[in-house]
């Protein structure tokens, strides 16, 4: 089964297929301690501002990223413990619709930057993670 597109085709807004459970599934993952960040097209967190009711606390972890259309991403707070493990900084404070998501839209915000790729190898992994790859 395919993922589906809920951004309309100019990139505003959310398309017809957006329903109110998006918004409940993302606000009850972004409501979730262990949740530090979730990653949405920015017509999506548009929408989001838009719906969201008096309680916008859980907006502050819905961060717009290029992409996303069909899918979102949850990067997690790292455990109780595991010392090799770092914490992302938090997001900045507010809900994070003003000029922040404004940008978003303008020319420069619709266009990833692009540069040269740099390659992900095994060595830039966390040890346990490096364990992880090279489990049979």
């Amino acid at each position: 089964m395919s993922a589906t597109d809920v951004v309309a085709t100019n990139g505003n807004e959310v398309d017809e297929t957006w329903t109110p459970q998006h918004r409940y599934l993302l606000e009850a993952f972004a409501s979730e301690p262990t949740a530090a960040r979730i990653f949405v097209n920015a017509a999506i967190k548009r929408e989001l501002c838009h719906e969201a009711g008096p309680d916008r606390a859980w907006l502050t972890k819905i961060r717009p990223w290029w992409g996303h259309n069909e899918h979102f991403h949850i990067r997690l707070s790292c455990p109780a413990g595991q010392a090799g493990c770092r914490n992302q900084a938090l997001p900045p404070p507010g809900d994070g619709c003003g000029k922040e998501l404004d940008w978003w839209f303008t020319p420069e915000g619709r266009h990833p930057p692009r540069g040269p790729a740099k390659p992900l190898l095994v060595s830039d992994l966390p040890v346990a993670c490096a364990r992880l790859v090279a489990a049979p």
